[in-house]
């Protein structure tokens, strides 16, 4: 099978190579496989491509999304009708509306002050008409096909509806004084171009897939309910993926205080340990880690929430998987303020404190 082209920018993105070589075709071994940091969704993608049942959870809105219709069974001709009602809604409200009114409707001050930040004027009053024409279309999965379109609008490399570049990287920095695009008349063409990739349309006898919105340290699956995990958790010093979803989230009436509470408890945020720094638990992880008794408190907080927080998320991992089921985890070492940290060594170590024995470890360079 050819590796699938995504639907959407994402940062970082799981192989699906790594995916492929995991996983047998269902007509030998059906299975029920499970990526609960599921990001835009590769690991789902590929997994129901051969056939198998796909799960997967993630606590950023916008990861959700996308997972949710690039695994999703489309139909074209909806979603491309629905592309150009929603092109002609927002072009007639566009004429009338004001300068003051060109905001998400219940944005609060802070929210309004990001927006008028990022967007000129023009465009945004082109994407209030077209968020507001897409929160009226009918049927929920048309809908969140419609909103990853209008994203994309937004979260580009270069070229995009926004005043920034490297959004797509979650490096936004600010560098022109008019959106370069139009996003009126961009909107049909990223929607087609979407169309081109989605790779389900119901016209084959494969279980659908299922994303939810959850924390994979609080998976609420039943105990031994899944075959196989296989997933690429967040690494120290993660890549803020929020900083840049924020900016198509902010649109589709998320408050940028409730984005800050879903970055700040994420995996891998800079955010310190409050407990005892001494504890035996943590020390005998860190030393496996290379991180010396000279390191600074500041970074051995943050590397005991780390260690805390992939406990969770290996326990939760243990605790669905069958009897013989197996977890691929893939992870990077990371390097904070000249310290070399091996992360690597930290998932395994808990891996054998929750109960899993270590079958294998592969290594590649990363470009």
């Amino acid at each position: 099978m050819k590796e699938m082209r995504p639907i959407h920018p994402f940062p970082a993105r799981m192989a699906s190579s790594i995916v492929l070589s995991r996983l047998p075709s269902a007509k030998q071994q059906p299975l029920t496989v499970l990526d609960p940091m599921a990001g835009s969704g590769t690991t789902l993608v590929t997994a129901r491509s051969k056939g198998h049942i796909a799960i997967g959870c993630d606590t950023d809105p916008l990861a959700v999304l996308i997972s949710k219709v690039w695994c999703a069974d489309i139909d074209q001709d909806r979603c491309s009708q629905a592309a150009e009602a929603v092109v002609i809604k927002a072009r007639q409200r566009y004429r009338h509306i004001s300068q003051a009114k060109a905001y998400p409707s219940d944005a609060d001050d802070e929210t309004r002050s990001f927006i008028k930040f990022w967007f000129d004027t023009n465009a945004r009053k082109q994407l209030h008409t077209l968020a507001e024409a897409i929160s009226e279309t009918k049927g929920t999965l048309v809908r969140d096909f419609l909103w990853c379109v209008f994203s994309r609008l937004i979260i580009t490399k270069k070229m995009g509806a926004s005043l920034a570049m490297d959004v797509s990287h979650s490096r936004p920095h600010k560098v022109y004084d008019r959106s370069p695009i139009n996003p009126l008349k961009k909107f049909e063409d990223i929607a087609a171009k979407i169309l081109k990739l989605c790779p389900f349309d119901g016209s084959e006898d494969i279980p659908k897939s299922k994303v939810y919105k959850r924390d994979a340290r609080n998976l609420r699956f039943d105990d031994g309910s899944i075959d196989v995990v296989i997933t690429s958790p967040p690494y120290l010093n993660a890549i803020d993926y929020l900083r840049g979803h924020r900016m198509s989230l902010v649109w589709m009436g998320y408050q940028i205080s409730h984005l800050r509470k879903i970055r700040s408890n994420n995996v891998g945020a800079e955010v310190g340990f409050k407990g005892d720094l001494n504890d035996t638990d943590f020390t005998t992880i860190l030393k496996e880690m290379g991180v010396g008794d000279n390191t600074p408190d500041r970074l051995r907080r943050m590397l005991i929430r780390y260690i805390r927080d992939m406990g969770a998320i290996l326990n939760e991992t243990f605790r669905v998987l069958s009897k013989n089921g197996q977890a691929v985890f893939v992870v990077g070492d990371s390097t904070i303020g000249g310290t070399y940290i091996k992360n690597s060594r930290a998932i395994a170590s808990l891996g054998k404190r929750h109960g899993f024995k270590l079958v294998s470890t592969r290594r590649r360079q990363i470009p």
